[in-house]
């Protein structure tokens, strides 16, 4: 039962993110598919998974225990504490401290912990800037 509900949760923000995203609209032409494009095939992919949840559920499904609710909760705490400094801290340290505190969770050592985040937060930040020329926030008490 409980597939059943979560099939039709993840059905019903499937139909709503692919309404709200092939509303987008952009003023310039220069990709072929248009903004509309991974938001209706993203939208579309997760509506497939949720009918297979409605129509195929798992006939026992086993929930996880108090410790594994309570990491899932944390790292989606520290997702959205993430989302909203990003802007003021910037990129590149709110990324690693983001990396090292989920490489924590995960259980790695700390040597790994700190190595992985200022690794993953440079890299991404030189690919995104340089390669990708997407700009990412250096963060405003950087004067960025």
């Amino acid at each position: 039962m409980t597939d059943r509900i979560t099939g039709m949760l993840i059905l019903l923000l499937a139909i709503a993110y692919t309404v709200a995203g092939s509303r987008f609209e952009s003023d310039f032409l220069t990709d072929p598919l248009g903004p509309t494009a991974f938001p209706v095939m993203l939208g579309t992919a997760l509506g497939l998974f949720s009918l297979y949840l409605l129509f195929r559920p798992d006939p026992e499904p086993e929930w996880p225990g108090v410790r594994s609710w309570r990491r899932q909760g944390m790292t989606l705490t520290a997702l959205i504490i993430y989302g909203l400094v990003l802007e003021f801290v910037g990129f590149i340290i709110s990324s690693m401290v983001l990396v090292g505190f989920l490489s924590q969770m995960l259980g790695a050592d700390r040597r790994f912990m700190i190595g992985t985040g200022i690794g993953a937060s440079v890299l991404l930040y030189f690919l995104f800037n340089n390669l990708l020329g997407l700009p990412l926030p250096a963060g405003e008490i950087f004067g960025g």
